[in-house]
């Protein structure tokens, strides 16, 4: 039996395909636009471009000049953050509750969900797509995407958690933002916010800002650059499916589908904040994707593992047994281990605070361009032309290393 015909059989294959490429078409067919584009209001831009160039920061003030009750906020804040910075079943659970609570806050939404492929790329390192790759370079790998996921985390929770507090005391704590060493770029974002609930913009200023954050700190950093993104590996297209970002989302009779969009060049920070922008779009402008993918959101927790969308697809345990319901057709389920299985939590210490916007940059605002809102969403039968390339490419490793 040759190595194709032991994963898929082929007129499963062909007819989950159909099934597919059909549901797809009647998925996209019923889809409303909320935007017909992406577009921020001129005038937060204006306001913001005003701000930035008065601004006036005093980051060396201590937080003992504080008044108390400000001093015990940013200690009670300091410690929110340590508990849900440990990992990131943690860091993903903590966007999707802040969410719940704060939905004017769309950008916590977008957050969980990229983070949730965060975690199933860490997975993907120990699971068995990926046997042909050293120990060595799965650390390499895990270390490049936990310290992104985290830095992000560090950088934009407490942002989230001083929005609540002013929520919660009814005036704007924004001028605490420096204690939690946030760039100066987003103290007028989120002065504007509180005023005019401009969801859109501080959607679109926080993706900016986020990877801008991790572009000195990760992409940029001399170790990920040696080790992770001038490899050849990293380079391989579609490389443990770094190259899809997936959104999940609830279709007829509770299938589960994916939505998403393929990262043409993670290196680059204005792929990546084009990227960020366009899920948004996708996430947000959409009826009733966005109900549909939230539904799978709430519904779902986080642990890692793909089986968390497609349990006929994906196994968090090492055993696979027959299953003909698989979206792309296997009769293999393929392991995907939970991620407290797959990795210890690693610490960090967070050291360099150095502002990525220290002088004024006119450049930095055409990020703020319009994008036209996606026709097209659903990913789910490239995403299977992908696994089982990958699959393939995995049994055949195996059986060389077993007959080599």
């Amino acid at each position: 039996m040759n190595i194709l015909s032991k994963i898929i059989q082929f007129p499963t294959a062909i007819g989950q395909y159909a099934i597919n490429t059909l549901d797809k078409y009647k998925s996209e067919s019923r889809i409303t636009r909320n935007w017909e584009t992406l577009t921020n209001n001129p005038s937060a831009i204006r306001t913001l471009k005003k701000a930035l160039k008065e601004q006036s920061v005093n980051v060396n003030k201590s937080v003992s000049s504080l008044p108390p009750t400000e001093q015990t906020l940013i200690r009670q804040l300091k410690q929110k953050m340590i508990t849900h910075n440990r990992n990131n079943i943690t860091r993903t659970k903590a966007y999707l509750d802040f969410y719940i609570q704060h939905p004017e806050v769309q950008w916590a939404l977008l957050a969980h969900l990229v983070s949730r492929n965060g975690g199933w790329n860490m997975t993907d390192l120990k699971g068995e797509l990926t046997e042909a790759i050293s120990n060595d370079r799965k650390k390499h790998f895990f270390q490049f995407l936990e310290s992104a996921n985290a830095l992000i985390f560090y950088d934009a929770y407490p942002q989230l958690l001083l929005y609540e507090e002013s929520k919660k005391q009814n005036k704007n704590l924004f001028h605490l933002l420096p204690y939690f060493h946030v760039s100066r770029f987003m103290i007028p974002v989120w002065k504007y916010f509180y005023k005019k609930k401009d969801s859109k913009f501080l959607t679109v200023s926080l993706i900016i800002n986020e990877q801008h954050y991790i572009e000195m700190r990760v992409i940029q950093n001399q170790y990920f650059q040696n080790n992770v993104l001038n490899t050849l590996l990293f380079q391989a297209q579609e490389l443990f499916q770094f190259t899809q970002v997936l959104f999940p989302y609830k279709y007829s009779n509770k299938k589960t589908r994916l939505a998403g969009i393929s990262v043409a060049n993670f290196a680059s920070v204005s792929e990546r904040i084009l990227v960020g922008k366009q899920l948004y779009a996708m996430l947000f402008g959409l009826t009733p994707l966005h109900e549909n993918i939230n539904w799978f959101a709430t519904e779902t927790p986080h642990t890692g593992s793909r089986s968390d969308y497609w349990s006929t697809t994906f196994t968090a345990q090492k055993k696979k047994w027959t299953k003909r319901t698989s979206p792309c057709g296997f009769t293999q389920t393929i392991y995907s281990p939970y991620l407290t299985d797959a990795w210890q939590d690693t610490p960090h210490t967070f050291a360099n605070h150095k502002d990525w916007f220290q002088t004024f940059d006119s450049r930095v605002f055409s990020y703020y361009n319009e994008i036209m809102t996606p026709d097209s969403f659903d990913i789910t039968t490239d995403y299977c032309r992908i696994l089982k390339k990958l699959y393939v490419g995995a049994l055949t490793y195996k059986q060389a290393k077993k007959f080599g």
